[in-house]
């Protein structure tokens, strides 16, 4: 579930369907192309640090489980199997990938660079041992990206340039609004379930002990105290990362939109600023706040 490309792999352009517009307009100034490749770096750093938590979350609660005295234990309890949560991760960054190479392909076409993708399906994650909502919700978001992924291939065969991009962006709008949602949807609602389940481990694992804590062992406990302060910092940390992950796949399915709209008229470079401009810097804020966040947990 993800593209083969040439090697010499262009950063995220979460906003380059802007620049092609600017380039159906008129020349691109390069200072905003700057902008726009450092933009490309953060998203490219921040979005997987969302998604690939899918998995760390259930090695987090694995060494709970394993420094948990085994008298103090469920008698049924046993340590998860990551490796399902591990492949959906997987999944997820190349779903992320996939969107990332779409609004490249924007930026190829506009300056009338040759597209070389080749489409590589891989095994459906509905096929995993994770029979959950998880593997269900991923897999529908790995269906919206082979059909980008197919789509992109089949302008790369066509030899698409400048004067086919508002036929790309009218036929993968619907795709780009399912894949955006839909990776949405896992990080908020099926990865939000899932720290509430480590957040549960976590009381478990710290509070027993620490109520049971002799007056001998004043100092350990207030080492413990601080341990649990800021694991749960870090939880919390995670469940912002959640509202930015959302915000950003909200933010990316109103920039086609708005790219859908604009390749079906003539509009100037003052009026795509002005629109487009928001959404941009709402972007760059949220993967900023991802970062931001990541450097102190």
């Amino acid at each position: 579930m993800f593209l083969t490309m040439t090697p010499r792999r262009v950063s995220l352009r979460i906003v380059a369907g802007a620049t092609f517009l600017l380039a159906a307009n008129g020349c691109v100034n390069l200072e905003d192309a700057a902008s726009l490749s450092k933009l490309s770096n953060e998203a490219r750093i921040s979005l997987p640090r969302v998604s690939n938590d899918v998995a760390e979350t259930c090695a987090r609660q694995n060494t709970l489980f394993e420094n948990t005295p085994l008298a103090e234990r469920p008698a049924t309890e046993q340590a998860q199997d990551c490796k399902p949560y591990r492949e959906i991760a997987d999944h997820l960054a190349k779903d992320e990938n996939v969107l990332a190479d779409y609004f490249d392909a924007l930026g190829k076409l506009a300056s009338n660079q040759p597209m070389s993708y080749d489409a590589t399906i891989e095994e459906n994650v509905a096929a995993t041992k994770l029979n959950s909502a998880l593997s269900a919700n991923t897999a529908s978001a790995g269906n919206d990206a082979q059909r980008i992924m197919k789509s992109l291939a089949d302008a790369a065969t066509k030899g698409y340039r400048e004067k086919q991009l508002g036929q790309l962006i009218q036929q993968d709008d619907p795709a780009i609004q399912s894949l955006t949602q839909a990776l949405k949807k896992v990080i908020t609602v099926d990865y939000a379930l899932l720290l509430s389940n480590e957040e549960v481990s976590l009381d478990s694992f710290y509070k027993v002990p620490m109520a049971s804590a002799q007056p001998t062992e004043r100092l350990t406990l207030i080492l413990v105290q601080r341990q649990y302060a800021h694991d749960k910092a870090a939880l919390e940390f995670r469940r912002e990362d959640i509202a930015a992950y959302s915000k950003v796949m909200d933010d990316i399915a109103a920039l086609h939109a708005k790219l859908k709209q604009d390749a079906a008229k003539k509009v100037s470079i003052v009026e795509i600023d002005k629109q487009v401009g928001p959404i941009i810097r709402s972007i760059i804020n949220a993967l900023s706040d991802i970062e931001s966040r990541s450097n102190k947990s």
